[in-house]
């Protein structure tokens, strides 16, 4: 009895160390997916463990006109020191400090635009269902001037100060008198998701043609390396022929030594082929991976039986017939392990590229989620966690496509006697 409960105690022992750690993995990807819906000032303030509602709603808000009856301003902040009444300017040169003018505003203010100028930061849009010519602010998201509307006094100081952000509809033009409680501009602040998306695709980012030039990588080096490698196990494992001990040591001691040993001779080798610049060096060198070796040699060794080769080869079956029809279908679930890890190594690859890849048309996907850090007015943390994000959807649907080969390949057994 103690023995069952001690077996029962240790099962739920590992069953919850696996849930422990499966829960441990799943926090980075969580935390990746919920920074992809929150904009680089949410991101700044810190974490969150769940979405707000701006995250997938857009928000309406109407900008109404108002300021106190009474204004405490320095000069700074109204009319230059050209435009200020003599007496203050003469003022300012008595005292170091400039000092705060409180004057009286009425009920009427005039409207003046800041860094808003008409063709660059607005323009003017023909309202399909009232016929009206309406005036937005079109401002880019790779623009760094704010647009403003400021309501100014007879004496030219401003009485208030509005913000207006992307495609804001402006309903005053400038020199007009407003009253108090009017409504001057509405903007539409669109979800966090739609802004990122904007901002990974509104500065020149082709991320189609990113998805494009990774996905014809990726795909050409997962096939040639899956097919070539398991030839090279396959002929490993079948043939005997001399020097062929020296050879698996050989892509044992590969295996061992890390990649950047090799990555300048690598480089310089590139260069003096004139292969830079090209998907040569990104898709051939794969071809032959010796950790896949590796693998799909062990794989071969515990299922393929050697007999059923011999009986293809009495039956008059070529060498390529063999490998092609008959050994292949038998290591599908070994491909397609290995198939997983290569894919996904090749998608995510960043350093080779970026080393290799100096056109724009030609950079990868994750060149180009790199390339946003870069930018020179400020970096869109949200975007780039949201192409992060777009980046894992071939990753996650390749893998659940596979996955099943490697759900039958542990399964698989005992077929090779």
């Amino acid at each position: 009895m103690s023995s069952r409960t001690s077996d029962s105690m240790k099962r739920y022992f590992v069953h919850a160390l696996m849930l422990f750690f499966g829960f441990v993995a799943i926090i980075p990807i969580y935390v990746l997916l919920i920074n992809a819906t929150r904009t680089t000032e949410q991101i700044n303030t810190g974490f969150t463990i769940y979405p707000g509602l701006d995250a997938f709603f857009s928000s309406t808000d109407t900008i109404i006109v108002n300021w106190d009856e009474t204004v405490k301003i320095t000069p700074e902040e109204g009319a230059s020191a050209e435009e200020a009444p003599a007496e203050e300017q003469a003022g300012e040169q008595d005292v170091e400090q400039k000092p705060v003018i409180e004057i009286t505003a009425g009920d009427m203010g005039m409207v003046k635009y800041l860094d808003m100028i008409m063709g660059a930061t607005l323009k003017e849009e023909k309202n399909e269902k009232t016929g009206d010519i309406e005036t937005r602010v079109v401002k880019a998201l790779t623009e760094s001037r704010q647009p403003r509307i400021a309501i100014v006094n007879e004496d030219g100081y401003v009485l208030a100060s509005y913000n207006l952000s992307n495609n804001a509809l402006v309903f005053v033009q400038e020199g007009q008198w407003i009253k108090r409680g009017e409504t001057i501009a509405r903007t539409v602040k669109p979800s966090n998701v739609v802004y990122n998306w904007r901002a990974l695709t509104g500065r020149g980012f082709q991320i189609w043609q990113g998805f494009g030039n990774s996905a014809f990588i990726a795909i050409f080096a997962t096939v040639l390396s899956i097919y070539f490698s398991a030839l090279t196990a396959y002929g490993l494992h079948v043939y005997r022929f001399k020097g062929r001990a020296a050879i698996w040591v050989i892509i044992l001691v590969i295996m061992m030594l890390p990649g950047s040993l090799t990555f300048i001779g690598f480089y310089q080798l590139m260069a003096q082929w004139k292969l830079t610049n090209t998907y040569i060096p990104l898709i051939l060198p794969g071809i032959a991976a010796a950790a896949t070796v590796l693998f799909i040699r062990q794989y071969m060794s515990s299922v393929l039986s050697l007999e059923l080769i011999d009986a293809a080869r009495i039956d008059g079956a070529g060498e390529y017939h063999i490998f092609n029809r008959i050994i292949l279908p038998v290591i599908i679930p070994a491909l397609a392990a290995q198939a997983i890890f290569t894919f996904v190594g090749s998608w995510n690859n960043y350093l080779t590229p970026a080393i290799i890849i100096s056109s724009q048309e030609k950079a990868t996907l994750p060149m180009l989620i790199m390339s946003l850090r870069g930018d020179i007015y400020r970096t869109e943390f949200g975007g780039i966690y949201l192409g992060i994000a777009v980046s894992l959807l071939p990753i996650i649907i390749f893998y659940s496509f596979m996955s099943r080969f490697i759900i039958s390949g542990i399964t698989m057994g005992g077929i090779k006697e």
